[in-house]
């Protein structure tokens, strides 16, 4: 669905804003500069260390990785600092063969030692993202031979000494330099054990396996094992084709199109959109709440802005403003929402039934058409809508369905006193169901809407629900918390977004990680399910070993599947280049600003 009126002026005046850490300078009127605006800010710029998307997002212009997905599959990879691989046919070796003339915007090189340094340098900081290369790398190699934290600061990364070399180049190793232009990856070493992992491409692509300067860190505080660099955190030197002018936070990221990009002089038919120099010169995001962003978006003082879904019907009749509504074929955009129920903290979901009654109790529509204005759909998980393996997943499984009469006969046969939809008592000698503590987020007007409609519906089948919202930050340290106490919290609405872009990453989360937020889901067969696919390089084998957990899962009713919210892009008319990916962390839902432009 789009909505397209008549362009507005792209113009703008230029404008100053003093903050308590200094004065930042809004780009003058020009076609040549884009201003985006979204609620988030980036909780660092070290590739290391950012776990957040804003973060991500600006991280994406500025540094770059060996590979990125192709801008429209999330199967399909390109070269970025990388112009070919090979893979083993084991699956355990991953070899790279690197572009000679990369530099990083301060003129230093870019090799493979650098490459060495980037990635080791993450595991030995060892911040919260790190596990995605975690699951396959590792600084040690169960033996003699241990990366450390003084090691990768002793290293002559321009040109390294025999002795250097002699580190670099140890084939017992997770990270292995071949010679200057080639680098190998070998699997086994990490958390996964000594198997493949077919989705090993998707771990690289994030930022924990981006390119940094090591004499850049090192004239800056170097690497400290498990522990950042403050440095680091507001400070940038990346390969990218933007540079880092100003964070303000709170307030701002400024971007300047990097004078000494690498890729400049390269012809058009060697590149690609992930290393395409940037068209615009000046890319600026503000902080600002999604009413402000939609007042500036209809001034022209923004021209792109990031906003709920549920801003669809206010941003579509905005003359000369384009929205577009991507659906599950870009992926789960928004969170994948769903019911947890923990049995281990609340005896009555150690009953099937009470969880299947639950599971009719629920009117799914209500809450996409009331809460999202339609903007939504159901699901069954643990796949995502829109991944390759979710049809084949969810093959004869349709999503929860609303039935308030038989989720009242299914709380009876529990042996609990429940309400028919005209009042009638069914077993009223039962037990009356305990009353049971909600969580949501109430950060989010969209769960404490979905929740208000939930605690509803299960109150006209009889479950009295004790709403217990809780602010993002604390909400989430609950949810993903394993010894947070969850027989405070046994019951609420759970989200899971990806940390990097493939099915195996969330069929992990639901059935391998013991978090509150899992419903405490911890079946043997399904986890043997999930390691076996998340080795196999054979699909069939992998959507097969999907379709087992996801039937496991639904008769179990482990977690009720609620909705996935479409995702909104807003934009002035005429700015086009956005390459819809659902890897995508930009304000547009792509990865890079570098192919925008405007164009009418």
């Amino acid at each position: 669905m789009t909505s397209t009126g008549t362009p507005k002026p792209t113009t703008q005046q230029a404008s100053t804003t003093t903050t308590s850490t200094g004065t930042i300078t809004s780009p003058t009127s020009s076609r040549t500069s884009l201003t985006v605006e979204e609620e988030d800010q980036p909780d660092s710029l070290d590739p290391a260390v950012t776990y957040v998307t804003p973060g991500w997002e600006v991280v994406d212009q500025v540094y770059q990785g060996l590979i990125t997905y192709n801008g429209s599959s999330i199967t399909q990879y390109e070269g970025v600092l990388a112009k070919t691989w090979t893979v083993s046919g084991d699956g355990m070796n991953y070899t790279f063969f690197l572009r000679n003339g990369v530099t990083f915007s301060n003129g230093d090189p870019f090799n493979a030692y650098v490459m060495w340094y980037s990635v080791y340098r993450t595991i030995v900081m060892g911040q919260a993202p790190y596990w995605i290369l975690a699951q396959n790398l590792a600084a040690g190699n169960g033996g003699n031979f241990s990366v450390t934290d003084a090691m990768l600061d002793s290293i002559n990364y321009a040109g390294p000494s025999p002795a250097n070399l002699t580190v670099m180049t140890y084939p017992d190793q997770s990270v292995q330099v071949i010679n200057a232009s080639e680098i190998q990856f070998n699997l086994g070493y990490g958390t996964n054990g000594e198997v493949p992992y077919s989705q090993f491409l998707a771990t690289l692509q994030t930022p924990m396996a981006m390119a940094v300067d090591p004499a850049y860190v090192a004239a800056h505080g170097g690497v400290v094992a498990g522990q950042r660099n403050g440095w680091m955190t507001s400070n940038v030197m990346g390969t990218g084709f933007y540079e880092l002018q100003s964070w303000v936070p709170s307030q701002s990221v400024s971007l300047l199109k990097n004078p000494d990009y690498w890729a400049d002089g390269l012809p058009t038919s060697e590149l690609n959109n992930a290393i395409a120099p940037a068209i615009l010169n000046n890319i600026i995001i503000y902080f600002k709440p999604s009413a402000a962003s939609i007042a500036d978006l209809r001034s022209g003082t923004a021209q792109m802005i990031l906003a709920p879904v549920t801003y669809y019907n206010v941003t579509r009749d905005i003359p000369g403003v384009t929205t577009t509504i991507l659906g599950p074929a870009f992926g789960s955009a928004e969170a994948t929402s769903y019911v947890y129920m923990d049995p281990l903290a609340f005896q009555p979901f150690n009953s099937t039934l009470v969880r299947e009654a639950i599971s009719y109790a629920i009117d799914y529509q209500a809450i996409i058409s009331d809460v999202f204005a339609g903007n939504a759909i159901q699901w069954v998980g643990p796949v995502p809508p829109g991944f390759q393996d979710y049809n084949q997943s969810t093959a004869g499984l349709s999503p929860y369905q609303f039935n308030a009469t038989k989720a009242a006969d299914l709380l009876a046969q529990a042996g609990y006193v429940s309400k028919l939809p005209d009042g009638t008592k069914l077993n009223p000698n039962g037990t009356p169901f305990p009353g049971v503590g909600f969580l949501y987020d109430s950060d989010s007007p969209t769960d404490t809407q979905a929740a208000q409609i939930i605690a509803s519906n299960l109150a006209s089948v009889g479950i009295t629900v004790n709403p217990l919202p809780l602010p993002y930050e604390t909400y989430t340290s609950v949810i993903y918390s394993g010894s947070t106490n969850s027989t405070q919290y046994p019951m609420g609405i759970g989200f899971y977004t990806e940390d990097y872009t493939a099915s195996i990453d969330y069929v992990y989360y639901f059935t391998s990680d013991n978090y509150v937020g899992t419903s405490n889901y911890n079946d043997p067969s399904a986890i043997a399910w999930t390691l076996n696919a998340s080795a196999s390089s054979n699909n069939s084998v992998v959507v097969s070993d999907f379709a087992y957990i996801t039937r496991d899962m639904y008769y179990n009713y482990t977690n009720v599947w609620l909705y996935v919210a479409d995702f909104m892009t807003v934009n002035q008319s005429g700015i086009t280049g956005m390459i819809p990916n659902p890897a995508g962390s930009s304000a547009g839902y792509f990865l890079y600003f570098n192919t925008v432009e405007y164009t009418g």
